[in-house]
């Protein structure tokens, strides 16, 4: 059998009786005079087994036990001392110093294999189960490292959903305020050309401004146009005409936060602002399902990946609004709280964040499962299923909770706790 094994003893006899014993089933077989002659061959050959003497000059067997330890090496030796010492204290040291075994003279051929067989055989088992370890352990970090690929893939792709569904919604926000600017403009328009026909009057009755028939022209315009009404109806046009931009500006800006790329940084974020963005994305998806309210408390910023709370507010507020067949209520509060009260082991302070919607409710069996990735209650090709899945990720990522309270025909609360402060993020 191929099992390098070192033979360490100062009596050369004694060397010579091992290697008889071992030459007819065991090679290539090594020896050693001393301790430091032991040491020195470990470190530069791969041994399976070193058959050690204690009692030796220069160094000892009980020192290249202790120096054993300290090397390092790919692989350690199995270690059997052979030795006539037979006191229990030093067998029991040379065990707890390393030693899988100790033999004492006299010994019997047949013994001796034995237990040499019996240690390489458990060596190569050991050896056998730690490469299987390693090769387990290397796989799994490889499936990790799919997995969680395939995870941001996931919540990449239900973000887009997410986005592709209220593309249509967005759209119809962004053309009506620029509908009505483009009316109120050609309006405006209009009544230039109108103040433009007065002022070319007046310029040419500046020479007649005495004449009576001029003068009552200038008047008849005037009222044919409605001057006071045209000076008033200007600004108002004007004034619709910037808040219509200005809601446009808006639009696009929330809809520039929720999908830029994904933030891996710990920022600042205000929850009523984050929960006024989604709300003016979301309006067309929203407005003709339910009426929403707000209490919003004054609650302080929050550590956050900023994207990561908005995909959050975006799917339970776009769930809430589905959850609805016909007309409802969603509500939505904010308030500041000094712990998690469905988990007082989350970090503290926080805030608690509750949207609650009068639609249709779910089970407790489905309750059970909305967390699950892939589970969804809606018909074929209209959901993936990944929304709660994706929320409950970054809510627990946040080092944060999230609850739920639901009754089938009576709606559904969910409660979202976010701690103020991220462990390792900048306060």
């Amino acid at each position: 059998m191929t099992a390098p094994i070192l033979i360490v003893d100062d009596n050369s006899i004694n060397r010579q009786l091992l290697k008889h014993i071992l030459a007819d089933h065991y090679h290539p077989l090594d020896e050693a005079e001393d301790g430091q002659e032991c040491l020195d061959k470990i470190k530069q050959h791969a041994y399976e087994l070193v058959l050690l003497d204690l009692n030796m000059p220069n160094k000892s067997g009980t020192d290249v036990l202790q120096e054993l330890q300290t090397l390092a090496l790919d692989q350690t030796p199995t270690v059997i001392v052979i030795s006539a010492d037979n006191k229990p204290e030093t067998i029991s040291h040379s065990l707890q110093l390393g030693a899988a075994d100790y033999i004492t003279p006299p010994y019997s051929r047949e013994e001796l294999l034995a237990r040499v067989k019996n240690h390489l055989t458990l060596r190569n088992r050991e050896q056998d189960l730690e490469e299987r370890v390693q090769a387990r352990t290397r796989e799994l970090e490889l499936t990790n490292k799919r997995l969680h690929k395939t995870q941001q893939q996931l919540a990449q792709a239900e973000k887009m959903a997410s986005l592709g569904e209220l593309a249509a919604g967005v759209a119809h926000e962004i053309n009506n305020p620029i509908a009505y600017i483009n009316a109120n403009l050609g309006s405006l328009r209009d009544y230039v050309n109108d103040l433009i026909k007065l002022l070319g009057c007046y310029q040419q009755a500046e020479a007649f401004i005495e004449d009576d028939s001029t003068r009552q022209q200038l008047t008849d315009i005037q009222q044919s146009i409605d001057l006071p009404f045209l000076k008033e109806d200007i600004q108002q046009l004007i004034k619709d005409s910037l808040n219509g931009s200005e809601r446009v500006q808006q639009i696009v800006s929330d809809l520039k936060v929720f999908s830029q790329p994904q933030q891996s940084e710990w920022q600042q974020l205000h929850i009523d602002e984050c929960i006024h963005s989604v709300l003016n994305i979301i309006t067309n998806e929203v407005k003709y399902k339910a009426e929403v309210s707000l209490e919003l408390a004054e609650t302080p910023a929050i550590d956050c990946i900023i994207t990561q709370i908005y995909q959050v507010m975006t799917n339970l507020l776009v769930n809430a609004a589905q959850a609805i067949e016909k007309h409802g209520q969603i509500s939505i509060t904010t308030e500041n709280a000094e712990q998690c009260p469905f988990d007082p082991k989350l970090p503290s302070p926080g805030i608690l964040i509750k949207v609650q919607d009068s639609g249709s409710g779910m089970s407790k069996a489905v309750q059970k499962k909305i967390f699950n990735p892939f589970f969804t209650t809606k018909p074929p090709g209209q959901g993936t299923g990944l929304g709660l899945s994706v929320t409950y990720g970054i809510i627990g990522a946040h080092q944060g909770g999230i609850d739920v309270e639901s009754e089938p025909g009576k709606g559904t609360s969910f409660t979202l706790y976010l701690p103020l402060q991220q462990s390792g993020s900048n306060p």
